[in-house]
């Protein structure tokens, strides 16, 4: 499935990336753009789960992503709290947990009987513009898992085996970069979390106001302040700047004004 032109081309990716002189999200953010180009992938995302039992949708936080508007963005974590969601990702947990070790798949390998159009999470997917999907997950030395999405505008072909092969090949030949995705303590932190605060929590990470998160989950401001403040609580911080560090580097208690 894989021809000289796409070997050549994954070769040079990777050297690419791995001469950056760079920071790690710097390094992550170029991989998985190259890659995009590479698979003809729309948006992504690369978010972190703190577990992956099968039929129970992992809570997770989104790290980072590119392709997405505001909205589109928005009715992704929305679709990813409906119930449905358990359903659809419980064949590819089943496999991650069984085999132990990097896996990828695509959406009509993880949904056969395409389940997913009859699903609440179509019509959101559909809002959103997105549909097409490769989804892979890399166990971490620290416990966590390491997991990116790519994906397609809803009207666009299914992603095909040799271009998840691409994914594959690519996201399992950097393994340092799935380590540290974020610090493993705070992984009982976001499984604890209701499915709203979640949604809240991966909004702001992505650097959104309160008046963004307000107007993209339909929340007035005053219920988002109890929210971002319960967030604050929750994770020991007092910025919104210290939460994102909380995140990708720890505690922040190295750095002076992050807290």
């Amino acid at each position: 499935m894989i021809n000289e032109s796409d070997a050549r081309a994954m070769v040079n990716l990777l050297g690419e990336v791995a001469m950056m002189e760079a920071s790690r999200n710097d390094r992550r953010v170029a991989l998985i753009d190259k890659l995009s180009q590479l698979v003809n992938a729309d948006a992504w995302l690369w978010f972190t789960a703190a577990h992956t039992i099968a039929g129970e949708q992992p809570a997770h936080a989104v790290i980072l992503k590119s392709g997405f508007s505001d909205e589109q963005y928005s009715l992704m974590m929305k679709a990813a709290e409906q119930p449905d969601m358990n359903r659809l990702t419980a064949p590819f947990f089943a496999d991650f947990t069984q085999a132990g070790r990097h896996i990828t798949r695509l959406r009509q390998q993880i949904d056969p009987e395409n389940f997913f159009e009859q699903s609440d999470v179509y019509p959101i997917w559909k809002q959103a513009d997105i549909a097409p999907l490769i989804l892979s997950a890399c166990p971490t030395s620290d416990g966590q898992v390491s997991m990116i999405g790519l994906y397609r505008r809803f009207d666009q072909p299914l992603f095909d085996e040799r271009e998840s092969r691409i994914a594959h090949i690519v996201l399992s030949e950097i393994s340092s970069l799935h380590e540290a995705i974020s610090p493993a303590d705070l992984n009982d932190g976001v499984a604890g979390l209701s499915p709203r605060l979640r949604q809240v929590l991966n909004c702001m990470l992505q650097g959104y106001s309160r008046k963004e998160i307000a107007a993209n989950l339909e929340l007035s401001i005053h219920t988002v302040g109890d929210y971002v403040n319960e967030l604050y609580n929750r994770f020991d911080v007092h910025t919104q700047t210290g939460l994102v560090r909380r995140f990708l580097v720890g505690d922040g208690g190295d750095l002076a004004g992050t807290r």
